[in-house]
């Protein structure tokens, strides 16, 4: 990289000054006109200087509170710079520790008159010394540049720091290499000396072994389960924590913010093992088999999990796949592959197995569960005629059976709404409908919404005999919704680019929220982001305070001795849901529907 310690050091500033004034008067963009050689790294930090306007005379700096600031940097350089500080006793020396804003976290002067011409230029803890704030200096063209830098007195673009000369070097995290700010050494123009540059760059490499050995046991944990299995397998690889995701190159592709608040949410219901078990859980482009064990270290703690995704293993003709390869690990039990879904059904697993039989379908749940809703995804890419029972009146008499048989005659879908609110009178008109739907070509033809809570008998008896039932769930029951619906429920509030994007942990509280309001509580949230922060990240911070409040449940004794009791009734019925069921003495609908609380993949 070569050293950034000028070969000769600025003798006259007045002349450094003159080719300053004379870039501020012709403009950022114009070259230069002769005048003594500046340094590349000074000239690029002048330019920006001008670019964002900073003043060239003292100004007022910002000052923040250190109590606002993080202190893992300043815990850190502490020991470092106290120690250093110790070495050189009474030199006229200020050493600086800076956060990644260019504040100042940390400084150490000995020398009281050095520290009174410290002060007088605001280098004192709290104040700004970020380009954008003060200009050229070492703090802040560091950060800027990344590298160790020394500005030399005039080579500050401030008046205030004309006589200071400042060697700096970035400090950055473990691992990561994020910027996490700087250390500097400053003295006066006159008692400079090269031997400033090693020892600032010296100085930062201890900081950054400090930074390493503070790291916890479950973060060193989290890096070491990575390595281990990133150089065990050729397979995809991905080490996480609530906010934190290790993954290889052929493990990223898997993983979004949507996919890691899932797949977070989905190994939370499973039991911390000492043992690797092979399960199936949700990345982007749907559920793979893989590995999956608690990171060592973690028990205790909050969960990490290593998760090594395996390589699809063929499916047999009754729709199981057959036995992992590693034979050493402990499989949980589970059932075999969701069947196809007809289109836009992929959020609602039932759908499928119910239109088996029949082209009419109803699905039933309680107000804003999103019935109408689910039933445009399952009739994506037709245009269904769409009527609410609620709104009929008598003098309609039958034109709207008239209208849905001609809807259902010329291959147009039909979804009858509210359908708990139906007269006795129409109940003939609407097994006419399902008649006539049972016929056509379309794969879904006629859709009821309807909740059984509200609806009177002939309702109930008429739903019976026309059409299969689906319940939808409240998105409390059914937390893994959310996530979907949060994606589709985007593209309808805001064209591609103007859609914010939501990070994993503002999903995740999204996903935690009970929703007492249903769909359409989520869907006034969502279009205040769309509005607030249109085409940004949305963060967990910018959440409504009620929703960054929310917490995970957690999982009972009894719905876990319910959910082990459901899987192992699948393992023996072969993931034959019915026969589950009968194993279970229980419903057909009542296992879909607590094996969608319970969260059970089948």
């Amino acid at each position: 990289m070569g050293s950034e310690w000028p070969t000769s050091l600025p003798i006259d500033p007045r002349s450094l000054r003159a080719v300053r004034e004379d870039m501020l008067a012709r403009g950022l963009l114009a070259p230069r006109d002769g005048g003594p050689a500046v340094r590349p790294v000074i000239e690029r930090s002048w330019r920006r200087c001008v670019a964002d306007a900073v003043p060239t005379a003292g100004n007022d700096l910002a000052h923040t509170d250190l109590a606002t600031m993080t202190v893992a940097l300043r815990d850190a350089a502490a020991p470092v710079v106290e120690r250093m500080s110790e070495h050189l006793g009474d030199l006229r020396v200020g050493l600086f520790v800076s956060n990644d804003r260019g504040q100042i976290l940390l400084r150490q002067v000995q020398e009281a008159q050095h520290r009174r011409i410290l002060d007088r230029a605001s280098a004192a803890e709290g104040f700004d010394f970020s380009e954008v704030s003060v200009g050229t200096n070492g703090m802040g063209t560091v950060l800027v540049e990344r590298r160790p830098i020394l500005v030399h007195g005039a080579e500050h673009y401030s008046d205030l720091l004309e006589d200071v000369t400042c060697a700096a070097t970035p400090i950055f995290e473990p691992f990561t290499r994020r910027l996490l700010g700087t250390f500097s050494i400053a003295c006066a123009s006159r008692d400079a000396s090269p031997l400033m540059y090693g020892l600032t760059t010296d100085v930062g490499r201890q900081i950054e072994s400090n930074l390493a050995s503070m790291l916890g046991a479950r973060e060193q944990a989290l890096i070491r389960a990575y390595l281990m299995a990133e150089h065990s397998s050729r397979d995809p690889v991905l080490v996480l924590t609530e906010r934190t995701v290790f993954a290889n190159t052929v493990g990223v592709p898997h993983l979004d913010s949507t996919s890691h608040a899932r797949l977070w949410g989905h190994l939370n219901e499973l039991a911390p093992s000492a043992d690797p078990v092979v399960v199936r859980v949700p990345v982007s482009g749907g559920w793979r088999e893989a590995l999956v064990e608690t990171v060592e270290g973690s028990r205790g703690q909050q969960t990490a999990w290593c998760i090594r995704l395996l390589p699809d293993r063929p499916r047999r003709p009754d729709g199981t796949t057959a036995a992992p390869e590693a034979a050493s690990t402990r499989a949980l039990p589970r059932g075999p592959a969701t069947p196809a879904a007809p289109r836009g059904a992929a959020a609602q697993p039932d759908l499928a197995a119910a239109l088996d039989a029949r082209r009419t379908l109803a699905l039933e749940g309680g107000p804003g569960t999103g019935k109408l809703y689910q039933a445009r995804r399952l009739l994506s890419g037709a245009d269904p005629l769409v009527l609410d029972v609620s709104g009929l009146r008598p003098s309609d008499c039958g034109s709207w059976s008239e209208r849905g048989l001609d809807a259902i005659g010329s291959g147009r879908p039909v979804v009858l709404c509210h359908l708990q609110d139906l007269h006795r009178r129409d109940v003939n008109r609407v097994l006419a409908l399902a008649t006539a739907a049972a016929t056509a070509t379309t794969a879904v033809s006629l859709v009821l919404t309807w909740d059984a809570g509200d609806a009177p008998d002939h309702v109930q008896r008429l739903v019976t005999r026309a059409a299969p039932q689906v319940r939808l769930p409240s998105l409390a029951d059914a937390p893994d919704r959310v996530a979907d619906l949060v994606t589709h429920l985007l593209d309808d509030l805001a064209p591609a680019g103007q859609r914010p994007h939501l990070s994993s942990d503002a999903l995740q509280c999204l996903m935690r929220w009970t929703w007492p309001g249903n769909i359409e509580e989520l869907r006034t949230v969502l279009r205040g982001l769309c509005h607030d922060f249109s085409g940004h990240v949305v963060r967990q911070t910018d959440l409504p305070a009620r929703l960054q409040q929310a917490r995970r449940r957690t999982v009972t004794l009894m719905e876990s001795a319910e959910r082990q009791a459901i899987v192992t009734a699948l393992q023996q019925a072969g993931g034959n849901r019915s026969r589950a069921a009968d194993v279970l003495g229980i419903g057909r609908t009542t296992l879909y529907r607590k094996m969608q609380q319970l969260r059970i993949d089948s």
